[in-house]
């Protein structure tokens, strides 16, 4: 708790925060207690608590993983660096890293496009369409100065928004994109020991036995830091998606961005879940047809430990719970289509 209030004192975070309090939930309760008129009313005020849990939840992983990001990005890098060691992964590790780099790039460009060109001009022009009382206290809004500090109190939370969910995104594609990498580089170097001179099996072995254990590592580590976050966010998604899509057409567009960031988030979560997992279980083929027969009783002992450890399944878990991989995400569109379906039928 002392961690906490150190770190919440930053005057980024205490404006952030204050700000989506302000707008977002005390704007939701004013709304229902003397405006809202409906199911609809209700339905469509969802999302302004959505914002501010999203936002709560992304700066709640900002200030307390930043110690066990640290330690990730660590093995991360160590990892890394014993993967160049080696000449012939070198053109692989260049590779892998180019498509991370255009991945993140991809990342930003997308909340350029969806939240500052689309999603905050929307919100600003349309402040009351939001079943929301925007800046309550302030009434009536359409008088100035009220509308211009209204206004400036929802471009600033919506650009500091997208700045930590931007910056949030990124590491997770940078830090799963990598780990698969490192899987991905070792699966290769495993199925070449055969090639190799006898007097370099046994270094290269040890290499490889190193590595992958850091790699497990570096997965648990992963699994510690982001489980509470993505359980957060899978059944926040969830839920939006199953109300956005029984809302009134000329009222869901306007939550369309929030949707849109949600799915694109959701699959990308799942995908990259899916990567580490898939790569995990070719290492594991990789060990198995890497031509241990052939090796020396001391290396062959070696070779079963570290088979032993690849049979193990490499699945992360949302809240510790739900597999985060393209089954998940496949299963929830399902469940949200026969969900949606049921309610309009």
């Amino acid at each position: 708790m002392e961690n906490f209030l150190k770190e919440i004192k930053s005057p980024f975070w205490i404006f952030l925060l204050s700000c989506s309090l302000y707008l977002d939930i005390i704007g939701f309760v004013t709304f229902h207690m003397f405006y809202a008129d409906g199911l609809i009313d209700m339905l469509n005020s969802y999302f302004n608590i959505s914002l501010f849990v999203f936002t709560y939840n992304t700066g709640r992983w900002m200030i307390f993983e930043r110690k066990g990001l640290r330690k990730v990005l660590e093995l991360a890098e160590r990892n890394n660096n014993m993967a160049m060691q080696y000449e012939n992964s070198a053109p692989k590790h260049t590779a892998l890293i180019k498509s991370m780099k255009i991945l993140v790039i991809i990342c930003y460009f997308f909340h350029l496009i969806n939240d500052f060109i689309v999603f905050t001009p929307q919100r600003v022009s349309k402040i009351e369409d939001f079943s929301a009382t925007s800046c309550a206290g302030m009434e009536p809004l359409k008088k100035s100065p009220n509308r211009e500090i209204c206004t400036t109190f929802f471009v600033l939370q919506a650009i500091l928004g997208i700045c930590i969910t931007a910056s949030y995104d990124a590491t997770f594609l940078f830090i799963f994109a990598h780990t698969a990498a490192m899987f991905e580089i070792l699966e290769e170097e495993t199925m070449s020991l055969n090639d190799g001179e006898v007097t370099t099996v046994a270094e290269r072995i040890n290499n490889i036995v190193y590595r992958h254990s850091l790699i497990l590592h570096t997965v648990k580590e992963i699994q510690e830091i982001y489980s509470v976050t993505i359980g957060v966010s899978f059944g926040l998604e969830a839920i939006s998606m199953c109300i956005f899509f029984v809302l009134p057409l000329n009222l869901a567009f306007n939550f369309s961005p929030i949707i849109v960031h949600g799915m694109f988030v959701f699959f990308l979560y799942c995908y990259q879940g899916q990567k580490i997992t898939t790569a995990a279980e070719r290492f594991q083929n990789a060990v198995y047809f890497c031509g241990w027969e052939n090796f020396s009783i001391k290396e062959q002992k070696m070779i079963l430990i570290m088979l032993i450890q690849s049979q193990k399944p490499v699945l992360l878990k949302a809240g510790s719970v739900v597999p985060v991989c393209i089954y998940t995400f496949a299963c929830t569109m399902q469940s949200i289509y026969k969900f949606v379906t049921a309610f309009k039928t």
